[in-house]
Parts: structure tokens; C-alpha cells; sequence
């Protein structure tokens, strides 16, 4: 959920947390009434080969995030830390982490409680629970995470595009919760759809702009798909369903939380697709930033709706970036 990491640096955190989102004490909604389609053989094994990805980086992430992000992101990956402008190109995040590491050795693992697919295969998402160490020479922490992670298919090996790092809770579940755990097959397929990056960039403008008129929690009901889900909210569990996602930002009311994409990508099929960019928190006379990173799915009947939203604080927007 993009406000919650900004929220959290500021002085009424605590206060405004306790009255905006349910915490690890509230569950998520039931799951949907009517059951998920099942998927094809061929889907099942094609989400693993995706499953199989993200547990391999993340066994290469345990011993070095070096490593991991060099031999398995993109050229254009993007990568979300928190309190850290948002990083692109590979390159890039590589000597970010080199300069991190100099100062203190930071591993990452994990583990997805959700993967899916774009309907061509060439586009996948997941999710799940995880945990940071850092390690000097006197100390050792570890902070619980969850992440959220954008796929593209290189080459018949899955690549990292978008990685979003976030704050998480202690005793995290091993599943996820009951209303985002089934992902349906693809039910919208436009094959070699041209428009669908700038379709999904006009999307997420009209899921701000509608936030700016109306307040978050009216937006975040519109624009979820039934299975969404926010990440790095700070909870226990991460946040599922149409109704539990925009509860979590119901003190945000109109003008409180704008943004805008600055990079998407989407698979040719049409179906599935990202957007990251800059957003911009008011409360009172505050004014914080954060990054975010969004998948979204396109509906049956067209619309693209988000299933999976996260976002941590950065500091001020450059005009380059």
C-alpha cells in the first residue's frame, strides 16, 4: 500500500495507523463466493517454472545481493528500498548495493505465497514473506519484508523487471490469506496488444486522479481487482481482498495521496502489466514521498485493475528520474 511506509516516518504515525488500516489483528475477507477457474496443466507447470525462479534467486539473494540482482534481473530492472530513491537499470542497483554493502553486509530470502501468469507466459508477478539481515562486525539484525516482484521471460529463463522491498511483521503465515490465494486463469487475452503499455500508464493516472477527488479508500475500491492485495503495509499478514485493501486507507481522504507512473511494462497478451512511480503523501501540513510498484490485470471486460500494490518512503522526486 503506497502511503503506510511514508506514514510511518512521520510524527503522527502511530496514531494515524491505529485509525487507517486493520493491522496483523484483523484478517482478511473471506474468499470470493464463486470458486476460481482452474487452471490448464500447462498453466499449473509454466507457474511453477515461475515459483522455481523466485526460490532460486532467493537462495543466490541469502548468500549475495550482488549476485542475485547480476544474474537475475533485467538490463531495465527497477528496484524499491526503502528510504531510497527508486533504482534503474541494472548497473545501477548493482553499485547501489556494492556502496550498502561497503558499509554493511545485507542478504535477503524469501518465500512467494502467490504467482501468476500473462495468458502469452511472457509475464509473471509474485509475492510473499521474507527477511532482511545485515551483518557488521559487532552486530547482526534481521527485519521481517515482503516483497512484490515483476517477471518478464528472456530468452526461456524467467528475469527480474521490478522488485519492491518492504517493510513486514513478525510471524509472517506460511500461505497466503484466504481471498488471494487462488489466482483464476487468464480470462482476457488481446494478443499482441500495442496499446496495453500506455493503456495500463492511463489507468493508474485515473486511480490517482480519482484518489485526488474522492480520497484513497474510494479510489483503492475502484481500481482493486477481488483478489488484490497490499504489500509492506507493516502488518502481520499482507492485506487481501476488495474490501480489506481499501479499509487500509481510509484516512486518506481527498488530495492526501496523488502519483504518477514513470516506467510500465506489459505482456504482449495484454493481460498483465506494472507501473512504478513517484507518489506524494499531505496529512495535515506534512508532505512526505514514497515509490511504489504496481501489477495489475486486465478484466474481462477490459479494464485493468491492480492485484498486487506496494510502496516504500524515498525522498523527494527528482525531475530527471
Amino acid at each position: 500500500m503506497r502511503p503506510f511506509a511514508i506514514i510511518a516516518s512521520l510524527a503522527l504515525a502511530a496514531a494515524l495507523a491505529a485509525c487507517s488500516h486493520p493491522g496483523s489483528s484483523v484478517r482478511a475477507t473471506a474468499s470470493p463466493t464463486r470458486p476460481p477457474a482452474p487452471l490448464s496443466a500447462s498453466q499449473v507447470a509454466a507457474r511453477q517454472t515461475l515459483l522455481s525462479a523466485d526460490s532460486s534467486l532467493s537462495l543466490l539473494a541469502s548468500r549475495s545481493l550482488h549476485d542475485a540482482i547480476a544474474s537475475g534481473a533485467t538490463d531495465d530492472v527497477v528496484m524499491l528500498m526503502p528510504s531510497l530513491a527508486r533504482i534503474g537499470t541494472r548497473d545501477s542497483v548493482l553499485a547501489a548495493l556494492d556502496s550498502l554493502n561497503a558499509v554493511t553486509n545485507r542478504t535477503l530470502s524469501w518465500r512467494p505465497i502467490r504467482a501468476e501468469l500473462s495468458a502469452d507466459g511472457t509475464r509473471g508477478y509474485t509475492y510473499g514473506y521474507g527477511r532482511r539481515v545485515a551483518r557488521s562486525d559487532t552486530l547482526t539484525s534481521v527485519v521481517p519484508i515482503q516483497y512484490l516482484s515483476f517477471w518478464r521471460r528472456e530468452s526461456d529463463e524467467w528475469k527480474l523487471v521490478a522488485w519492491l522491498i518492504s517493510a513486514g511483521g513478525a510471524d509472517a503465515p506460511t500461505t497466503a490469506p484466504d481471498a488471494c490465494a487462488h489466482p483464476e486463469g487468464p480470462t482476457y487475452v488481446a494478443t499482441h496488444d500495442s496499446t496495453a503499455i500506455a493503456t495500463v500508464r492511463a489507468a493508474d493516472l485515473d486511480f490517482s486522479a480519482r484518489s485526488q477527488k474522492a480520497g484513497a479508500a474510494a479510489a483503492f475500491r475502484e481500481f482493486v481487482a477481488p483478489d488484490g492485495a497490499s504489500i509492506g503495509t507493516g502488518a502481520t499478514e499482507i492485506i487481501c481482498g476488495s474490501e480489506a485493501v481499501p479499509n487500509g486507507v481510509a484516512a486518506l481522504g481527498p488530495g492526501a495521496l496523488i502519483w504518477a507512473p514513470r516506467v510500465a511494462d506489459a505482456a504482449p497478451s495484454g493481460d498483465l502489466a506494472y507501473t512504478s512511480g513517484d507518489a506524494i503523501i499531505h496529512i495535515g501540513k506534512d508532505i512526505s514521498y514514497s515509490n511504489y510498484l504496481t501489477v495489475w490485470k486486465r478484466l474481462a471486460d477490459g479494464r485493468w485493475r491492480f492485484v498486487a500494490d506496494g510502496g516504500n518512503s524515498a525522498p523527494a522526486p527528482s525531475t530527471s528520474r
